[in-house]
């Protein structure tokens, strides 16, 4: 790494490094939203059968936060969700709440949960994360908080998920803060422009490694919103899947990480350990590469042929895609 740039990695990590040390300190949020805010965001509770396939990585106890975006409806992230069979909300009264799953978005990562009571909070109105650009201060606020917390966008670089998952302009913040799961991102209007969805260990890029959070921007809802409040899910087909969570090598290709049950990937004989080198016969760069090749060929039932490295031999393995929701138990209630 140049001189140059050594520099500026160790300036930026030791100031951040100072602001992350505390990173649960509240800071004043604009005084003409922070009394909405305080009401509008909750405790989301749910749990999953013993059973369920995605209790394996998400437990079936899950808690984290959500924010009050209608009448009856509450806005989260979507793995708190995933298979839930049931769904309690908890306000900033301390009121516990029924609820059931509305929707799960596995494209955007966002779900949705319908009160099964009147929750007689204030909605927050959202935001237009599309015209967000960094250094932007921010303030989140998650459940049990006591006052929103001050953070700064500091880039919108794509994010690529081990489990079949791109975000192409995510909302990357420092300092890092610890209650970020579906806690809700507003700006100086009160608006709602993010939901809380991972810690990060490089909102710069790879270039900068630096821990921060993930949020996923609301513009990604509005427009599938209409179809998932009215049917549950999009409109249209499902995009491919083939139920493999898998990482860059750093000598090209995608080593397996894992398989999932009864998935195209694992009835086509692939396993852990695996490499990846090529899609189409054409080498895969990276995750976000590989996720919008595969998505461009077609939706689920398409076919595909991938190039596989086991035990230093390559062989071709061609497979149909699959619809990742079909491989998980229906929530309650969507």
């Amino acid at each position: 790494m140049p001189n140059s740039c050594l520099i500026v990695v160790c300036a930026v990590t030791l100031f951040w490094s100072s602001a992350w040390a505390q990173p649960d300190t509240p800071m004043p949020a604009p005084p003409q939203a922070q009394q909405r805010l305080m009401q509008s965001v909750v405790a989301v509770q749910t749990q999953t059968d013993d059973d369920a396939s995605s209790t394996r990585s998400l437990g079936n106890q899950r808690q984290g936060s959500g924010v009050v975006i209608g009448t009856d409806l509450v806005l989260t992230v979507g793995y708190l969700l995933i298979e839930a069979q049931s769904v309690d909300l908890i306000d900033h009264r301390g009121r516990k709440i029924p609820g059931q799953v509305r929707a799960v978005d596995n494209i955007n990562g966002l779900g949705l949960i319908r009160s099964l009571v009147p929750l007689r909070l204030e909605p927050v109105p959202l935001g237009d994360s599309d015209k967000l650009q960094a250094p932007t201060r921010l303030w989140t606020l998650g459940h049990s908080e006591s006052a929103p917390t001050a953070l700064e966008l500091v880039s919108r670089k794509p994010f690529a998920g081990t489990w079949e998952y791109l975000l192409e302009s995510p909302l990357m913040t420092l300092p890092a803060v610890n209650n970020w799961s579906g806690s809700g991102l507003f700006d100086e209007q009160g608006q709602l422009i993010g939901i809380g969805s991972l810690l990060v260990q490089d909102v710069f890029g790879d270039k900068l490694p630096l821990p921060g959070n993930l949020f996923v921007p609301v513009n990604v809802l509005k427009t599938p919103l209409p179809d998932l409040l009215r049917t549950g899910k999009r409109a249209g087909p499902a995009p491919s899947w083939l139920g493999i969570h898998s990482q860059a090598r750093s000598d090209g290709g995608l080593v397996i990480l894992r398989v999932a049950p009864n998935s195209p990937a694992e009835q086509a004989g692939i396993e852990v350990g695996d490499t990846l080198l090529a899609l189409q016969g054409q080498a895969i760069a990276d995750l976000a590469d590989f996720y919008r090749r595969l998505w461009r060929l077609g939706p689920a039932g398409s076919s595909v042929e991938l190039t596989v490295l086991r035990d230093n031999q390559t062989r071709a393995v061609k497979l149909v895609t699959g619809d990742r929701a079909l491989s998980l138990k229906r929530p309650r209630g969507v």
